[in-house]
């Protein structure tokens, strides 16, 4: 059955908010966008009148939430998480992977690649996202020790075997030996690769991105720091077109002034915000198995025993409202590095991450306060707040 949105206003690809109504058709896509489009007769109306409705979030780089992994072997774990996680917006989002070992990582891949695809009640599952194995161990932050394997084409096959074809975005330390080539074998199956767990120096990542690397995983975050006199692969990607960055604005990772001095440098256009969220992330308190360590969250934090940073307790509309609190930018610049950004790393910015016509229908109502209000993926209300947020 047709339906449809009235709201307040709406972020459209222009960035313009104003008063709207989105009509959904059958297929799931949006049918029309306006201030007096044609609603079909019997479609359900959602009236939504101090609301402001969203692009669907996109998570790129996630590794659990709500008490779920994503580092599984079992497919309704991810399921689950997918169904809990459009309480906070998310539409679609790439289980993130790493493991004790390149074996335990196989198992992983082959779990999240099977559970790829739309979720009854939950968000969409869009494929695999790995996080090594093929980094710099002295700048492995959290990812356990042995998950860690010089870069080797054959184990990369391996890999991409167990994701059938769903392996998505692939980090890479490209200062390594064999990385360069791993590289341009990565691209031509089809991966995105990004730089990141790296000690390499500015002109080593531009090397990278030269060859066609394009993207940064979690900027700062285990990577040679800037200096003025080496300023490292953040800002090797910054000067280079088309590359885009994730930042994790989560005030842990990352300073707000750092935050604010990277969008700017950037544009909402090369920003896709991540939660890097572990499985306890959304709860007050929990732990989780890291390798051989346990990480636990402590007064917002997600650490290791020893003080190492592993993941964030935040969700992914936290960070939202994070980046407007801090004044960073608006809603409408928000929801660029939030959906429209991250659907384009994904090549998937022809049907999703915009209110525009054609569009799959995944949508988030956020409310004053930009609290999560109602979700919408491929036209079903997967999500309403049981606080009544907007009547």
């Amino acid at each position: 059955m047709p339906s449809a949105i009235s709201c307040q206003s709406i972020v459209t690809p222009d960035g313009s908010l104003t008063p709207r109504t989105v009509v959904i058709g059958d297929d799931g896509r949006i049918a029309e966008v306006g201030q007096a489009p044609h609603v079909p007769e019997g479609a359900k109306v959602i009236e939504l009148p101090e609301a402001t409705l969203a692009p669907g979030f996109i998570d790129l780089h996630v590794h659990g939430g709500g008490g779920f992994s994503l580092a599984t072997r079992d497919m309704e774990e991810i399921w689950n998480y997918a169904r809990w996680v459009v309480s906070h917006g998310v539409t679609s989002f790439l289980p993130t992977v790493c493991a004790s070992s390149v074996d335990e990582g196989l198992e992983y891949i082959r779990a999240a690649a099977q559970a790829s695809g739309p979720v009854d009640g939950g968000a969409n599952v869009l494929g695999v996202n790995l996080e090594g194995p093929f980094v710099n161990p002295n700048r492995r932050g959290a990812l356990p020790a042995g998950w860690i394997t010089p870069p080797d084409i054959p184990t990369f096959e391996r890999l991409a075997k167990a994701a059938d074809r769903k392996l998505r975005v692939m980090t890479l330390a490209p200062e390594l030996p064999g990385a360069m080539e791993l590289l341009r074998a990565a691209i031509a199956g089809g991966v995105a690769v990004a730089v990141g767990h790296t000690d390499a120096d500015f002109d080593g990542a531009a090397e990278a991105f030269a060859a066609g690397a394009s993207h940064i995983t979690h900027a700062f975050n285990g990577m040679r720091p800037f200096h003025h006199r080496d300023p490292g692969p953040v800002f090797a990607g910054l000067v280079r077109a088309g590359v885009s960055i994730e930042l994790i604005a989560d005030g842990v990772h990352l300073h707000p002034a750092t935050v604010q001095a990277l969008i700017s440098a950037a544009g909402f256009d090369r920003i896709t915000l991540v939660s890097d969220g572990v499985p306890p992330a959304g709860l007050h308190a929990g732990s989780f198995a890291l390798g051989a360590e346990e990480a636990r969250v402590a007064e917002g934090r997600v650490l290791l025993p020893d003080g190492t940073i592993a993941g964030s307790a935040e969700t992914f509309d936290h960070i939202v409202r994070n980046i407007v609190s801090w004044q960073v930018a608006d809603i409408a610049g928000a929801a660029s590095m939030a959906s429209i950004v991250p659907a384009r790393v994904l090549g998937l910015d022809n049907r999703k991450g915009r209110i525009a016509t054609g569009y799959d229908a995944d949508i988030v109502a956020l409310d004053a306060g930009l609290k999560v209000a109602m979700t919408w993926v491929q036209g079903r209300v997967v999500y309403a707040s049981p606080a009544g947020a907007i009547n």
